[in-house]
């Protein structure tokens, strides 16, 4: 059973779930800004998938996979950065039923 979890109305799925549409591919990937990067967090991430997300519809977002990279050693060393890891987050923008939605919901609030 995929892990699931719920941010701002939107579910995060660590796996596969039955869903009526696919709206297709978010991604997010930290590391234009060169400060800070350490700094965000998960919620970080979700947010801004989740911005993505709504942008595409839907009410989750499935094969949710999200992490934290090292930067180039060449960026830590030269341009003297306060950390060297940024993070990233990728789905699928998907619509599930009203019926599914309300079962997970539910069982996350349990």
């Amino acid at each position: 059973m995929a892990y699931k979890s719920v941010y701002k109305g939107i579910i995060f799925i660590e796996g596969q779930e039955e869903f009526i549409q696919n709206f297709g591919p978010v991604e997010y990937k930290k590391g234009a800004s060169l400060y800070n990067n350490q700094l965000k967090n998960l919620d970080d991430v979700k947010e801004q998938l989740a911005e993505k997300k709504r942008a595409l519809g839907g009410n989750a977002v499935i094969y949710f996979k999200y992490g934290q990279k090292s930067t180039s050693w060449f960026k830590s060393l030269f341009l003297s950065l306060d950390d060297n890891v940024n993070w990233y987050g990728e789905g699928q923008a998907v619509l599930l039923s009203v019926d599914k939605y309300k079962e997970i919901i539910e069982k996350l609030n349990n």
